[in-house]
C-alpha cells in the first residue's frame, strides 16, 4: 500500500512535534526533580500537588480516570484519545515530581503521544488513521527512553497485535526516527552514559546461572509489585471521588519523608522522582543499599495508588537496576568475588527483566537491552527476562498485554 505525499509529510511532522514535546516534558521534569532536591520540605505540598492536578483535568473537562492504562485500551479500540490529554499529563508529572512524588516520565510520554497522535488523524487519509495513534506513541516512548526501535516493537507487544500491513510497520519507524531525532539534537537522553556490563572477569556457567537467578528474583518482584499497586489503588479508590485517594496517597507520602530528618532515615528521599540517579549509579557500579528497591518500589506504590500523574515505566527500571545491585552483592559474597565487578550486567539484565515482568513484554525488553547496552549484552539479558516473563506472566502494569495474541 502506497503512502501518498500528504500522509509522508503529516507522519514526519507527527514526529517532530511529539519529539518536540518530549524535550519540553524532559526539560519541565528534570527542573523539577531539581528543585526539589533543594528543597525537599516540598514534599508538604504533595497533596496540594494533586489537588491542582485533578482540578486542571477538570478544567480541560479531562475524566481524571485518563492512564496510561486506559489511553491504550482507547487506542486499541479505535477511540479517540483527547488531544488536551498531552498538556494536562505534562503539567501534572510535574508538579507530581516537584513535590517528591516516585513518578517517571516514559508513561507520560506515551500518554502524550497518544494525544496527538488522536489529532493528527484529522489530517491523514482514511486508510492511514488507525496507525497514527501507535504511530505516535511509539515515537514518544522511543524518544524518551533512546531506543527507537524499543518504541516500536512495544506498542505492538503491548497491543497484543502486530502490523496488519506495511503501512502499520512504516508508519510508526518513521515517526519514531524523526522524534528520537529532534530529541537527540536537544541533547535529551535516557542515560547520560551507558556502562560496560560484560562480565568479562566472569566464567561462562556463573554469569548464566546470575542471569537466570537475577531473572527470577525480577519476575518474582514484578508479581509482588505489579499486586501491591493494584492492591492499594481498588483500598483509595474505595473511598469515593478521586481527591480522597489523592489525599490520603499524598498525606502517607509526605508524612513518611517528611518526618525523614527526624527519624533520621533521611536517604530515602533520595528515591522520590523519576529514578535516573539509581539507574544511572546502578549501571555504574558504584553502591547501592540492599533495600534501595523496596525504597523506590514503596515510594512509587503510593504515588500511583494514589492517583498522582505521572509515568510508571522509568520508576519500574529504577526498582530493576536496584534490585540488580542487591543481586550482585549477593552474588559477590556466595562466589567470593568483587560485586562492585558484578553489578553493572546484573543491574542491566535485571532491569530489563523487571520491565518484562511488569508490561508482559519481553520482546520490547530485549530490544531495549540490545538499544541501550549493546548487542554483546543480549545472551544475559535473554537468559534473564525468561523466568521473569514466565513467573510474573499473569500480572501486568497495562491490561492490553495480558491479553493472548490474535
Amino acid at each position: 500500500m502506497r503512502v501518498g505525499v500528504w500522509d509522508g509529510a503529516a507522519l514526519l511532522c507527527l514526529g517532530g512535534a511529539v519529539g518536540g514535546s518530549v524535550v519540553v516534558l524532559s526539560w519541565l521534569v528534570d527542573g523539577a526533580a531539581e528543585v526539589f532536591a533543594c528543597h525537599p520540605e516540598l514534599v508538604w505540598l504533595l497533596p496540594v500537588a494533586g489537588f491542582a492536578s485533578y482540578g486542571l483535568y477538570r478544567a480541560l473537562r479531562l475524566e481524571f480516570s485518563w492512564g496510561t492504562a486506559r489511553v491504550m485500551q482507547a487506542v486499541d479500540s479505535g477511540d479517540e484519545v483527547p488531544v488536551t490529554l498531552a498538556a494536562a499529563i505534562l503539567i501534572s508529572t510535574a508538579l507530581t515530581v516537584l513535590a517528591g512524588g516516585s513518578v517517571g516520565k516514559e508513561a507520560a510520554a506515551l500518554q502524550m503521544g497518544a494525544g496527538l497522535g488522536s489529532a493528527a488523524t484529522r489530517w491523514v487519509s482514511h486508510r492511514m488513521r488507525p496507525s497514527v495513534a501507535p504511530a505516535a506513541m511509539a515515537a514518544a516512548l522511543g524518544a524518551m527512553l533512546s531506543a527507537p526501535a524499543a518504541g516500536v516493537v512495544f506498542v505492538f507487544e503491548v497491543l497484543r497485535r502486530g502490523p496488519g500491513s506495511m503501512l502499520d510497520a512504516l508508519a510508526p519507524v518513521a515517526t519514531s526516527l524523526v522524534a528520537w531525532g529532534v530529541t537527540e539534537a536537544a541533547g535529551v537522553r535516557f542515560l547520560d552514559a551507558t556502562a560496560a556490563v560484560l562480565p568479562a572477569l566472569l566464567p561462562l556457567g556463573d554469569a548464566t546461572a546470575l542471569s537466570l537467578a537475577a531473572g527470577c528474583c525480577a519476575g518474582l518482584l514484578a508479581l509482588m509489585f505489579c499486586g501491591a499497586l493494584s492492591a492499594v489503588h481498588r483500598a483509595l479508590a474505595a473511598l469515593g471521588a478521586p481527591v480522597f485517594a489523592l489525599a490520603v496517597g499524598g498525606v502517607a507520602t509526605a508524612l513518611l519523608l517528611g518526618y525523614a530528618d527526624v527519624l533520621h532515615y533521611e536517604e530515602l528521599r533520595c528515591y522520590c522522582g523519576t529514578g535516573a540517579i539509581q539507574i544511572e549509579s546502578a549501571l555504574a557500579g558504584s553502591p547501592v543499599p540492599w533495600w534501595a528497591f523496596a525504597a523506590k518500589a514503596l515510594l512509587t506504590v503510593l504515588t500511583l495508588a494514589g492517583g498522582f500523574k505521572g509515568g510508571e515505566i522509568m520508576p519500574v527500571l529504577a526498582v530493576g537496576a536496584c534490585c540488580g545491585a542487591s543481586v550482585a552483592s549477593g552474588a559477590g559474597v556466595v562466589l567470593g568475588a568483587d560485586a562492585a565487578s558484578l553489578q553493572p550486567l546484573l543491574s542491566a539484565v535485571t532491569m530489563v527483566a523487571f520491565f518484562a515482568g511488569c508490561t508482559n513484554c519481553p520482546l520490547s525488553a530485549l530490544v531495549l537491552a540490545v538499544e541501550l547496552f549493546g548487542c554483546a549484552v543480549l545472551p544475559w539479558a535473554a537468559l534473564a527476562c525468561l523466568p521473569a516473563f514466565v513467573l510474573a506472566r499473569s500480572t501486568s502494569l497495562y491490561p492490553t498485554s495480558l491479553r493472548s495474541y490474535p
